[in-house]
């Protein structure tokens, strides 16, 4: 089959003007708020801890990752025992704080926490401050602090 001169120009026009289309489109496209953005990262995790997916959950954790105590590769440790040991979690995260400055952030969250229980009332609370930063275009956690010891009080209470 062969194309006339004038089919190819009408086939390059047409295909240049859908890229057009799709740099407008990118480029005019409203982006979401550095809020918006951390709300869903708080968000994802919530999911990916109920979903029992541990991938999900250190694709939000940057490598820089440390609290004065554990670093990401030993965070992801105690995540995927936490979820091996548990059949099934639902976390319930609220935002009381949210702090941004320029590509650092703090926020302050309340999480309520059933774990194997349909009970009315969390078997875990925790409040909690997340620190993250803005790399590469991402909001990623890198570090996280809480009353851990009260939490596990509770966790040992409901074994």
């Amino acid at each position: 089959m062969t194309i006339s001169r004038r089919g190819l120009t009408a086939i390059v026009a047409v295909l240049m003007l859908a890229g057009a289309v799709v740099v407008i489109w990118w480029l005019s496209r409203p982006t979401k708020s550095d809020e918006q953005q951390i709300l869903e990262v708080f968000a994802q995790g919530e999911r990916a801890v109920e979903d029992k997916n541990l991938s999900g959950v250190m694709r939000l954790v940057s490598d820089d990752y440390s609290d004065g105590t554990y670093n990401k590769r030993e965070l992801k440790q105690i995540v995927l025992s936490g979820l091996r040991e548990t059949r099934t979690i639902k976390v319930t995260p609220a935002l009381r704080d949210l702090q941004i400055a320029g590509p650092t952030a703090r926020a302050d969250l309340e999480v309520d926490v059933w774990r194997d229980s349909n009970e009315p009332e969390p078997t875990l609370h925790i409040s909690m401050r997340v620190e993250l930063s803005k790399q590469k275009g991402k909001w990623l956690v890198t570090s996280a602090a809480g009353d851990w010891p009260a939490a596990a009080e509770q966790l040992e209470s409901f074994e």
